[in-house]
């Protein structure tokens, strides 16, 4: 019989802890599924409140083209379209309204609120309706309006924490963006044609306004395409070849370079009508993107709802096991005192009667807890009960086990030194011969160690969020900065040759040759401007993978981006490159972390009033790797806070607000990401930052 009960001792101990394990892991995997699916059906509420929203603005967008057509020839039947249409745009803000009250993230619900209050609408239609409004103003402050509901949708798409879903909300968004401003363009043409009837004068302003309406229109929808999914984009290309759209590009054109007579020859109801059919194909792509969405987050939920199953399966198969085991090692403790030392010394578990007074408790129990057995036996349970604990969880407990089932949780318990601890639970009901309940056991797992590495992961965690986003956002300003330095030049240069020809046509001195070279000059220009974007754009694509580069394509890369904006400042740059080596790395990080480096550089220079500022750029070949140098001759770094500068939040930039996140960014990169090494060092005439990479060799 005793070496019975050692073999069965030493199988039990080990699967009850086997057990106990994936009983803790099924448990945490059901509330992360369930967390999930609550989280995806608020997410599915909320795409519906945008499906919404987005009818709602498909209703605004008509009620400011039959304004604009209103305002600009008096036509009496536009004004009759047009009272009806405001019956429908109340009936879908009413509509907005009672929905809203369904969605459970308040700070959405009250930006909407504050947008549904149609005090200032109401006031807006009274000024069309006596012609005290001009169009411009009415057409601004439909687009305005339709403008703050659009960003309820971009609001709602940072609430999906799922990629892919994430990805469709942002494609949707920006499509709606696009259609938003077909709904401008519908009226700005209205506008233009009508005033052209009426005056036989071309309103150039509005030309202009036309002009970038459809520009903007283009690259929306570029981000659209970018984002939407295969299907999306096949059905968008099928409908975008509807003879609508075509004939609306071919007026399009007549208005943008057509003369008075040929736009007087374009209808302003007729324009409305193809632009609202236009509008109603991209309201068809719009339907799709919607149905799209909701069906990806049902395939999610549904799937997530799968996988709660299976874990709530094999969690209680764990209990039912784990609650086998326990008897057995129960009975085992009764009928062998060795079996019972072991429990005593390795196990928390106490004994407690029917109203929770404690009847026997382990040797771990008295260490964890502090207290002796003397000072617990007879005491109520609650002796150990921590304050944060709330009462909820124990009324559940009590209702649990007093109606013989048992019950399992997290419990946070109270030391005798004021001290706490955590504990996984698992107490189980006792029954006599005649199957009533004499009184309960508890068996404790100590997890405070795992609570405490929990806590601290999510603040590490929450920490590099914090600190990755910061340094975007300082990163993102300085992109924007030079952006403008870019363009600069090209847009004076657009507006000045427009400016020309425009004073060509007024003085009726048109030369074609002349004209053909100007209009060229214009396209290049453009060309010039649109690759910049691309420039920028590629710049901070994200690099999946390493891949096999040069040292020099890589700095060249980062000095298309940063040159103008030196040249502006008539800061000299000089290189140097010796170094034919290639490296296999990451090129846009490792192209980021220089483009930090010189406008870090450029800063100093600045700041210090340098008299012919330079930045040096070498490249060259040090054993196993290929060494970027980049140095200044701003003076150098003081010695005091050399050991400093790569600390997060510490800047040494005195003239403008410094996040102290680039040069930290920098060095998680190279050393990190790139298995690199970044050296700052003063030199002769300012400081000398070092890149070392390892070159492809070494890397294979």
């Amino acid at each position: 019989m005793n070496n019975y009960v050692k073999i069965k001792t030493k199988i039990l101990l080990p699967l009850s802890v086997l057990i106990l394990i994936v009983l803790i892991l099924t448990t945490s995997l059901i509330s992360y599924e369930y967390t999930k699916a609550q989280a995806l059906r608020e997410l599915k509420n909320s795409i519906a409140l945008a499906v919404d929203i987005s009818k709602l603005v498909h209703s605004t967008q008509k009620e400011r083209g039959l304004t604009s057509a209103y305002l600009t020839s008096k036509d009496p039947l536009f004004y009759m379209k047009l009272l009806q249409q405001r019956k429908v745009t109340d009936e879908r803000l009413l509509h907005v309204e009672v929905f809203s009250h369904s969605i459970k993230n308040r700070d959405i619900v009250g930006k909407l609120h504050a947008l549904l209050n149609t005090k200032k609408l109401n006031e807006l239609r009274k000024k069309v309706d006596s012609h005290r409004l001009t169009l411009l103003d009415a057409i601004r402050f439909y687009s305005d309006l339709n403008d703050r509901f659009l960003n309820i949708i971009v609001e709602i798409s940072k609430i999906s924490q799922i990629s892919s879903i994430t990805q469709n909300i942002i494609a949707y968004s920006s499509f709606l963006y696009a259609k938003e401003n077909a709904g401008i363009e519908r009226a700005v043409g209205v506008s233009i044609i009508s005033k052209t009837i009426t005056t036989h004068y071309i309103d150039q302003n509005l030309r202009v306004y036309f002009t970038n309406l459809i520009a903007i229109e283009k690259l929306y929808m570029k981000t659209f395409l970018r984002y939407v999914s295969n299907d999306a984009q096949k059905y968008f290309h099928t409908q975008y070849r509807d003879p609508v759209v075509i004939q609306v590009d071919k007026m399009r054109r007549t208005i943008l370079y057509g003369d008075v007579t040929e736009i007087a020859k374009i209808k302003p109801d007729y324009w409305f009508s193809i632009m609202t059919k236009k509008i109603d194909v991209l309201q068809a792509i719009d339907n799709y993107l919607e149905k799209e969405i909701l069906k990806n987050i049902s395939n999610e939920l549904a799937t997530t709802y799968k996988f709660f199953g299976g874990f709530a399966i094999v969690n209680i198969l764990s209990i039912s096991i784990f609650l086998l085991m326990m008897i057995i090692i129960v009975s085992l403790i009764k009928s062998e005192k060795r079996l019972k030392n072991i429990i005593d010394k390795y196990i928390i578990s106490s004994t407690t009667d029917l109203k929770g007074n404690i009847i026997d408790v382990s040797d771990a129990f008295c260490k964890i807890s502090g207290y002796s057995r003397e000072e617990l036996i007879g005491k109520p349970h609650n002796i150990i009960r921590h304050r944060d604990m709330p009462k909820s969880a124990f009324r559940e407990l009590w209702d649990t086990i007093e109606s013989g089932k048992s019950w399992s949780g997290k419990v946070k318990n109270l030391k005798k030194d004021g001290g706490y601890y955590w504990v996984y639970a698992h107490i189980e009901p006792l029954f006599n011969r005649s199957g009533k309940i004499e009184g309960y056991a508890a068996i404790r797992i100590d997890i405070t160690d795992s609570i405490h590495l929990e806590e601290e992961l999510e603040r590490s965690k929450q920490k590099d969020k914090t600190l990755l986003q910061q340094s975007k956002l300082a990163q993102m300003g300085e992109m924007i900065s030079m952006i403008a330095h870019q363009w600069r030049q090209p847009l004076t240069a657009i507006s000045s040759t427009a400016s020309d020809l425009h004073l060509k046509v007024i003085l009726n001195n048109y030369n074609e040759v002349y004209f053909n070279e100007k209009l060229e000059k214009i396209d290049d220009f453009s060309q010039h401007l649109s690759k910049t974007i691309d420039d920028f754009r590629n710049f901070y694509k994200e690099d999946k993978e390493k891949k096999l580069a040069s040292c020099a394509d890589i700095i060249d890369g980062a000095l298309n981006i940063v040159s103008s904006s030196l040249e502006s400042k008539d800061i000299e740059i000089i290189t140097h490159y010796e170094c034919k080596e290639l490296i296999y790395t990451f090129p846009n990080e490792l192209r980021q972390v220089i483009l930090n480096i010189i406008k870090n550089a450029e800063d100093a220079l600045i700041e210090q009033g340098v008299a012919e500022p330079r930045i040096e750029i070498k490249t060259y070949a040090e054993g196993k790797f290929s060494i970027i140098s980049i140095c200044d001759n701003a003076g150098g770094i003081p010695q005091t806070i050399m050991e400093n500068i790569f600390d997060p939040y510490f800047s040494t930039k005195t003239k403008k607000d410094g996040t102290g996140l680039g040069l930290y960014m920098s060095k998680i990169i190279i050393e990190d990401h790139c298995n690199g090494e970044l050296i700052v060092r003063n030199g002769k005439e300012g400081a000398e930052f070092l890149l070392k990479i390892p070159q492809v060799k070494d890397e294979k």
